[in-house]
């Protein structure tokens, strides 16, 4: 809605120039207008009577301007006793703000406008004309204007009279709490690096006092290191290698075109063979006995059809008779082997691929030990295994069947006797093809390592990235864990 009416016309043709002017100037105090061409559209809409057109009155307004060089879109700045001028004007569709300062027209975006006022108010800071400068970029004369031609002070409230408009009671309580909050989390940041600098000043002094002292104290003396004289080592104490071959899934099958590496009957054995050496060729003496965990998805499959337990069909290397025979053999020949340390012991951990095949496993060995004294076997179809060595408790399961962190509790309640008689309980677990070592609720829950390949299977879903191998654990007899070996296949 417009203010004025048709008299501009009349006045153009029958008043005096300075009767035009005071006219153009009066509509310039009443309303906002970007541009010469914008004030020309206004004054044909509103001088319709007129026989100009609008390029007509652009050249009256240019004109006219030319002769009053203090007017200003927006602004006005010419002093008056009787009127007060507005000093900037809000575009609120583009949500900026237009003032003049320093004889120019300067445009400011609204978030900033905001910032500057809050930042400047002592609600949101009370920032001085420098901080000011320094937090928005700006130069200190500029930001001096600016507070000037805002009159603003720290004593102001932080809102623009834009957002006081708008926003109800509510909402400008809650934002300026949100401001205190923010300008104290701002002054507690200040303090906390200024008192770092203190600490920083100090420590540099005493670096540089202390420091060129001492330096002059060791120079002067001559520290030549005292020779240890070697004496017998005590003798080692009686402890025993847990040694578990876990998921090696003899007779899976990979093209190394396919997965990035081959994995076949022969590769198998050599891991098995060649890691197990590189490990006991590593110990620091001669174990009391060596206990074996074997089983635990020794083999791939567990039917004549290919599959596991539960029917998945896998990727084999030979057919699921060879693989079974061949497997046993192999078994035997990996203890055979570690007779020639130590006694062996042999505990069995029935996996999820092969939960029957390893039960055949179990018979064929403890049938071809049966007469052996230094080897024995541990019949039994159960899952989970406990043995008993010195002041150890020690567990044995696939890890399939229940979680890692239930282990503590249900050894617990299987073996209540040796729970309370031994002062170290561990558990032995695969499954998951990686190493892990966690103590929990009294408990080392040992997560063991895989010496398989990867299979198609294993290879598309990513399953790459842990290191293959075999590990072996120290137990001591007395102070339970005391030594972990890792043997990565290279």
């Amino acid at each position: 809605m417009f203010i004025g009416n048709g008299c501009l016309v009349y006045c153009m043709g029958k008043a005096t120039t300075r009767q035009m002017w005071a006219k153009l100037e009066q509509y310039i105090k009443e309303h906002n207008f970007k541009s010469d061409m914008d004030f020309a559209r206004f004054l044909n809409e509103t001088e319709k009577d007129s026989n100009r057109g609008v390029q007509a009155w652009r050249g009256v307004v240019q004109r006219w301007r030319y002769a009053n060089p203090q007017i200003h879109y927006n602004t006005w700045s010419k002093d008056t006793s009787d009127t007060k001028m507005v000093n900037h004007y809000f575009d609120e569709k583009a949500d900026k703000y237009v003032f003049h300062i320093n004889k120019e027209m300067t445009v400011v975006t609204g978030e900033t406008h905001r910032a500057m006022k809050r930042a400047y108010s002592s609600t949101g800071g009370g920032l001085t004309i420098e901080q000011m400068a320094q937090k928005f970029k700006l130069s200190p004369s500029f930001i001096a204007a600016y507070v000037k031609v805002n009159s603003w002070s720290h004593a102001m409230d932080a809102f623009t009279d834009e957002e006081v408009r708008k926003q109800t009671e509510e909402e400008l309580v809650a934002d300026a709490i949100r401001i205190k909050r923010q300008s104290v989390q701002e002054k507690v940041h200040k303090k906390y690096w200024a008192d770092m600098r203190k600490t920083a000043e100090k420590l540099i002094h005493i670096e540089h006092e202390w420091g060129n002292e001492f330096k002059e104290i060791i120079s002067k003396e001559n520290l030549a290191p005292k020779k240890i004289k070697h004496t017998k080592m005590a003798k080692t104490k009686s402890y025993a290698v847990v040694l578990s071959p876990t998921d090696l899934h003899y007779g899976k099958g990979s093209w190394i075109d396919e997965t990035g590496e081959s994995y076949t009957l022969e590769e198998a054995r050599f891991r098995l063979l060649d890691r197990t050496e590189n490990l006991i060729s590593r110990l620091a003496g001669r174990p009391e006995k060596i206990i074996i965990a074997t089983g635990s998805d020794w083999f791939h499959v567990d039917n004549e059809q290919g599959t596991t337990t539960a029917g998945t069909p896998q990727d084999l290397a030979a057919s699921p008779a060879q693989i079974l025979v061949d497997g046993c053999k192999l078994a035997r020949e990996h203890i055979d082997m570690l007779r020639t340390v130590a006694p062996i012991e042999v505990v069995f951990m029935r996996g999820n691929h092969d939960r029957h095949t390893a039960l055949a496993l179990m018979l064929y060995l403890d049938a071809a030990y049966e007469n052996t004294k230094d080897v024995t076997i541990t019949v039994s179809p159960k899952l989970r295994q406990y043995i008993k060595w010195g002041n150890n408790l020690l567990g044995f399961t696939h890890g399939d069947g229940v979680r890692g962190n239930d282990l503590p509790a249900i050894m617990a309640t299987e073996e209540r006797e040796g729970w309370g008689k031994h002062e170290h309980h561990v558990w032995f677990h695969g499954h998951l093809h990686h190493q892990r070592l966690l103590e929990t609720s009294g408990v080392t829950i040992i997560q063991l390592p895989s010496l398989a390949g990867h299979d198609r299977y294993h290879y598309r879903k990513g399953f790459v990235l842990a290191r293959a191998g075999i590990s072996a654990h120290l137990i001591d007899k007395e102070l339970g864990l005391v030594g972990n070996l890792f043997a990565p296949v290279i």
